[in-house]
């Protein structure tokens, strides 16, 4: 009886023991299966994570590369009018029709007060450095309102009374290029032009101005502008019964401008 019992509890320890390596050896096997799957997920997701990473980097490679090398090439030449600035840059021109003598145009151009009124001031904030009326030589810096914040300073380096006004970049991403506003009349209207003649040089200057969209921004930047110039300078007319432009005065659209 006793061995029987002995044989008994013998038995039930070793089946309750057998019972244990079996559960560690199916948890062991399940662990393995786990790792197993797990280090393949892995694999395969640090691959994809490298793959994507390396075509990534070449990407930005290719990106970078294009970008140092626009900067090599040589710019398209200047219109003919701007052959006077002696400089070869990219060309950025805006124009608009404004209902109002260039003497009157040419007031707001150069009244800094009034002017900065026009520019959208969420987006830049002018400030005039040299005191004294708007003249040669008169110093201007514009800072961008934007996360990555760009300024620069310009110069006015030529005038003529109620027909242009020449602005050159002395820092900044623009730096030696030029800012022209230009006018012209065109029956009872003014065409007013503004034009930017710029070279990028600076490699982070020109990687902002890409990723950025830089041209784009300034291209709305400069309607807008242009609209608030036009509603300023037509602000206040006289109706056509009290002298002022008649609706037969519309500009002529169609009409080449004399040099044009």
């Amino acid at each position: 009886m006793w061995l029987e019992k002995q044989q008994t509890g013998f038995t039930t320890k070793r089946t309750k023991f057998t019972k244990v390596v079996d559960d560690y050896r199916i948890f062991f096997v399940y662990f393995v299966i786990f790792v197993v799957k797990k280090d393949s997920l892995y694999e395969r997701f640090s691959m994809h994570s490298i793959q994507s990473l390396f075509l990534s980097s070449q990407s930005l490679i290719v990106s970078l590369l294009v970008l140092a090398l626009a900067g090599c090439t040589t710019p398209p030449p200047v219109p003919e009018r701007l052959a006077f600035l002696h400089y070869q840059g990219q060309v950025n021109e805006h124009h608009i029709f404004i209902q109002a003598p260039p003497s009157r145009v040419f007031r707001i151009l150069t009244d800094f007060h009034r002017f900065v009124t026009l520019i959208p001031s969420d987006r830049l904030r002018l400030s005039k450095i040299t005191p004294g009326p708007y003249q040669i030589g008169t110093v201007i810096r514009v800072e961008t309102i934007y996360k990555i914040k760009l300024s620069w300073v310009s110069k006015v380096v030529q005038i003529q009374k109620d027909r242009s006004l020449v602005l050159q970049f002395q820092s900044g991403p623009f730096q030696g290029g030029y800012e022209v506003w230009e006018l012209k009349v065109r029956g009872s209207c003014t065409r007013v032009s503004h034009t930017l003649v710029y070279n990028i040089s600076n490699f982070f200057y020109r990687l902002v101005w890409r990723l950025k969209q830089g041209e784009r921004r300034h291209n709305t930047l400069t309607e807008v502008t242009l609209l608030n110039l036009k509603r300023e300078c037509e602000e206040g007319l006289l109706p056509p019964f009290m002298g002022g432009p008649q609706e037969e005065d519309s500009c002529d659209l169609l009409s080449p401008l004399p040099g044009e």
